[in-house]
């Protein structure tokens, strides 16, 4: 017979029992047989059981799509990676037609991260907080409709770029030496689009490479004319998430803007905290009646960081002890951690500012995602929120994870929970819909500044005749943002993570 054993990280031995019979007449003890060896698991074999283990476990549509086997290896022992694996499972989930091109089910979000021979314990694990590379987001824009060229459109807080001064809007004259950065270009009234697509695709090629190298020199052209160079050093750093913050003083109110990359760790008074303390302390000093929150590069991040910023601009508009959300989780997930004190008991709003705001502007765009999407979501049923986007949406990604190591080299986060607002909904599967959309992303004007294309839509709205509509509108049409190539970078998308 057999008997699986379960261990810890989903490691299973088996383990053959044979009964003995003995011959009682005979006077000598015979030599007994050998003990039967266990069947031995390769270590990828391991990771690819553990992946099946812990899919099953925690995911959200565990219950309705995986079928159960005695041994993980039942079913794993069809596949040759842990990849194919975990696809095979996201494939078994409900079918959802909207997300065809991410293999028409529900789970495009579930992920391995650290194979190709990563080991956890060999390598320090960084933490969510930080990040690699220059914190340089360039995409394509023009100035005078006839060629493109790289701009900035993004300086991550924290990042070599950040401290090196770079700003949105630089435009990029020379990357390591080398001036040949524009592509010929034709617009018209749809847009700009390359003479040469083969032409656009190579020179994004070389800025992406040129982004991965160790070392970066850059000319920058800024908006007023003058130029800058700039030595960079590619690494690692610490995210400051609040990259911009500011109070709008007109004569009939005052608005305070919030620009939030990511929902770092905020907890024990650290310098998250501190700073969204300060920043909150700032709008309730300067008693502002609207607040401008700007999320169009946000792609996520904690829970607890989302729940902790929702109650600073809830202020006194959301009573004390209100319902702010509630987890959708498997029957496993629940009778574990639903209770008191567990994982995803409900949470409940907290008066933690004065702020007592007429309405919440949210910017966004298609990568707006996660913790950013929750922010908004639970905010909606309480507060007047306005939605302004770059296209008709955000991303759509409602659902979140935890971290499981597997083998110590592997980490598995399967999707394992949703996010319910107080209204009950939970299904902006396909992005929360912009009330206002198809706001251009102004990429040639610095952040914080009020003519910048999507702030002035919100401060228009709030303040009406606050901003000069006409000189913005003007050069939008001079300095369009390519309508093909997009981003040459994009930032890297963030998981909702439960603390």
């Amino acid at each position: 017979m057999k008997i699986a054993l379960q261990q810890p990280y989903g490691k299973w031995v088996v383990f053959i029992l044979v009964a003995f019979f003995f011959v009682s007449c005979k006077k000598n003890t015979p030599d007994p047989e050998p003990e039967p060896e266990p069947i031995v698991r390769t270590t990828d074999q391991k990771i690819r059981d553990s992946i099946y283990y812990y899919y099953k476990l925690y995911s959200i549509w565990e219950e309705k799509s995986i079928p159960k086997y005695e041994l993980p290896s039942e079913f794993t022992d069809k596949y040759n990676s842990a990849s194919s694996v975990l696809n095979a499972l996201k494939g078994m989930t409900p079918a959802y037609a909207n997300y065809a091109q991410y293999g028409g089910v529900y789970d495009r979000f579930s992920f391995i991260d650290g194979l190709n021979g990563y080991n956890i314990n060999a390598t320090a694990k960084l933490k969510m907080d930080r990040n690699d590379g220059y914190g340089l987001y360039i995409s394509m824009g023009t100035v005078d409709s006839k060629v493109a060229r790289p701009v900035i459109y993004f300086v991550e807080g924290g990042s070599p770029a950040d401290k090196a001064g770079l700003k949105r809007s630089d435009m990029v004259t020379a990357i390591n030496g080398e001036t040949d950065f524009t592509v010929a270009i034709n617009c018209d009234a749809s847009g700009c689009k390359p003479v040469d697509p083969n032409a656009l695709t190579n020179m994004r090629n070389r800025v992406a490479n040129a982004l991965e190298g160790g070392g970066l020199q850059l000319a920058l052209l800024r908006q007023d004319g003058t130029t800058y160079n700039v030595s960079l050093s590619y690494g690692s750093y610490t995210i400051d998430p609040i990259y911009h913050e500011e109070v709008y003083e007109y004569p009939s109110k005052n608005v305070g803007y919030f620009a939030l990359s990511s929902f770092e760790e905020i907890e024990r008074n650290n310098y998250n905290q501190q700073r969204v303390d300060a920043s909150f302390k700032t709008f309730e000093d300067k008693h502002i009646e609207d607040l401008i929150v700007d999320l169009r590069y946000n792609t996520g991040g904690y829970v607890d960081a989302a729940v902790y910023i929702a109650n600073k601009i809830a202020g006194t508009k959301v009573s004390d002890k209100k319902l702010m959300v509630t987890y959708i989780c498997n029957a496993y997930m629940e009778r574990t951690q639903k209770g008191t004190n567990g994982m995803f008991r409900d949470t409940y709003f907290s008066q933690t500012s004065t702020l007592n705001l007429r309405k919440v502007y949210f910017l966004v765009s298609e990568k707006t995602a996660s913790a950013a999407e929750m922010l908004i979501n639970v905010l909606k049923p309480y507060m007047n929120v306005q939605i302004i986007a770059t296209g008709t949406h955000t991303y759509g990604k409602p659902v979140g994870f935890f971290e499981q190591i597997i083998e110590d080299r592997v980490s598995f986060w399967p999707a394992s929970f949703q996010l319910k607002n107080a209204d009950d909904f939970a299904d902006y599967w396909d992005g929360l819909v912009a009330d206002k959309p198809n706001v251009n992303d102004y990429i040639f004007l610095p952040t914080g500044d009020t003519q910048e294309t999507m702030l002035e839509t919100a401060l228009e709205d709030a303040v009406p005749g606050s901003t000069k509509k006409t000189s913005a509108r003007v050069r939008a049409s001079q300095h369009a943002r390519m309508s093909l190539g997009g981003a040459v970078n994009a930032l890297p998308e963030r998981g909702l993570l439960k603390n």
